[in-house]
């Protein structure tokens, strides 16, 4: 059963089909009931109507990477390299990208730079402070 939060964002999905910013939305609750698939499809024409839409393309990354998809997750987190070096996304980038690699320094470095110039998105933010702590304790599996 669908929650009500579901629902009104594909009725709001109906009435405007081209809305980057609810695609992404809906992809995220439908990432969080773990409905996998339709969360990337959602999340994916997202950004084939907005590329810019770069909070969408690190949560399609992360997403890929819980699916054990690494390849996907660099490819769709490549853009964001063009980002300014002070944009906290980038460094978030480059910290899962480190990650993926094993490079656990280097990734709890990039996370923590991230989080110190992500301004924008607090809930980010404890995300990858409770990534960097399981990276701590060698538990980076759950990812």
């Amino acid at each position: 059963m669908e929650s009500s939060e579901l629902l009104r964002l594909r009725a709001a999905i109906v009435r405007d089909p081209g809305n980057a910013e609810l695609r992404y939305l809906l992809g995220a609750e439908l990432a969080q009931r773990r409905e996998y698939p339709e969360a990337v499809a959602q999340m994916r024409t997202a950004l084939d109507i907005n590329p810019k839409l770069h909070f969408a393309r690190l949560q399609l990354g992360l997403l890929y990477l819980t699916m054990s998809q690494p390849d996907d997750s660099l490819a769709v987190w490549a853009p964001l390299e063009d980002l300014e070096e002070t944009a906290a996304l980038k460094a978030f980038k480059r910290g899962l990208e480190a990650l993926i690699r094993d490079d656990f320094p280097t990734c709890i470095g990039f996370l923590q730079q991230g989080i110190h110039l992500n301004k924008q998105n607090a809930t980010l933010n404890d995300d990858m402070s409770q990534l960097i702590e399981r990276v701590r304790d060698g538990r980076t599996s759950e990812t």
